[in-house]
């Protein structure tokens, strides 16, 4: 094919081509003789990266373990830039291969900016890999198919729309360095319910969780999605408070309870600015969703007015449990905040079937 042969073809075309092309090919165990194989089938070459080399943003952020850039674009369109990431221990271990989109793919004028083209992208994979992400993760917006042998991934990434080629024996992640604040994920493919780094008080616990709701603010919307938190005893479950985010809005909602016989903390909710309605107590935090790091002070004072509500509910952190769901227009997914520091509660059997069980 020659290059004036794709030319007119529009991004969707192109992405579409690229899968085509590399979601068939089999690298084996992802040893580097066996991706050079597979790779050289859509005309490929891999050859190592030289620093400073062309082009510059090839090496995206913290990545000290690339080792391989893909050279002379294959014989079909120019779908962009790619490189291998091989383990720190085992230069011949491929962990993933990594194309860039943004580099080789001109926006169409329908699509805005990278958000509007990766969720495109979504769509495409969606349709070429016969069904919807099984987990959904950030920072990065990122949506995994996880598959024997290969799993694919599409991702933001330092403002750039990334295709992910990955090794589902090595975990389906390289991403060292930069470990997940968020996955949404169905019950089968849920991690560990225990923190690996229980909080020590409350304030590490709005910390940490003041870091879990900006990320889930700045990202869940995106796919688009909304997602409800929820913090709560687990020897009484009526003590609980709850932050639910809108993808059509960006201001973050919390709930209380209202009160009742035995349940302490009213006047302290009320002197905190909550407000009574419903049947809960309500607080809303403005532009908690905003687009970019404005979302981050509003989702720290988030945090703050959760933990003052679970002190004000005399809930002990030894006490301490949360779950939540992220809901996309595929269905509901369990969510998960793997560094938050205290334990995820085990889905109801309802809730089970309604986020992929």
């Amino acid at each position: 094919m020659t290059t004036d042969a794709y030319r007119g073809w529009d991004s969707e075309t192109r992405f579409r081509r690229l899968l085509d092309e590399l979601v068939p090919l089999d690298p084996g165990g992802w040893r580097l003789p066996d991706v050079r194989t597979a790779l050289s089938t859509p005309g490929w070459e891999i050859r190592p990266v030289v620093p400073g080399g062309s082009p510059p943003d090839l090496a995206r952020g913290p990545r000290p373990e690339v080792a391989w850039e893909l050279g002379h674009h294959p014989r079909g369109p120019r779908q962009g830039v790619g490189v291998l990431t091989v383990a720190a221990e085992d230069p011949e271990q491929v962990l993933g291969l990594e194309v860039n989109l943004s580099y080789g793919i001109a926006y169409d004028d329908d699509h805005a900016h990278e958000l509007h083209f990766a969720q495109t992208a979504r769509e495409v994979t969606e349709d070429v890999l016969g069904g919807p992400p099984t987990r959904l993760s950030g920072p990065g917006s990122r949506a995994v198919w996880r598959r024997p042998g290969t799993s694919v991934a599409i991702a933001v990434d330092e403002g750039c729309v990334v295709l992910q080629l990955l090794c589902t024996d090595q975990g389906a992640e390289f991403r060292q360095g930069r470990p997940d604040q968020w996955r949404a994920a169905a019950r089968a493919d849920l991690s560990a319910p225990e923190p690996e780094r229980p909080v020590r008080d409350r304030e590490e616990l709005r910390k940490r969780l003041g870091e879990a709701l900006a990320a889930l603010c700045a990202e869940v919307h995106t796919f688009p999605g909304d997602f409800t938190l929820r913090l709560s005893s687990l020897r009484d479950p009526l003590r609980s408070v709850v932050a639910v985010g809108k993808g059509w809005d960006d201001a973050l909602r919390l709930q209380a309870p209202a009160g009742g016989p035995g349940l302490p903390g009213a006047d302290r909710l009320t002197a905190s600015g909550w407000q009574h309605g419903d049947g809960v107590r309500q607080h809303t935090v403005l532009t908690a969703l905003a687009m970019g790091d404005r979302s981050r002070g509003p989702a720290r004072e988030a945090a703050a007015l959760l933990v003052d509500a679970l002190r004000a509910l005399e809930v002990d952190l030894a006490d301490l449990a949360y779950s939540g769901e992220v809901e996309v227009p595929k269905g509901a997914r369990h969510l998960e905040l793997p560094h938050l520091g205290i334990p995820r509660a085990a889905p109801e059997p309802e809730e089970a079937a309604g986020a992929g069980a």
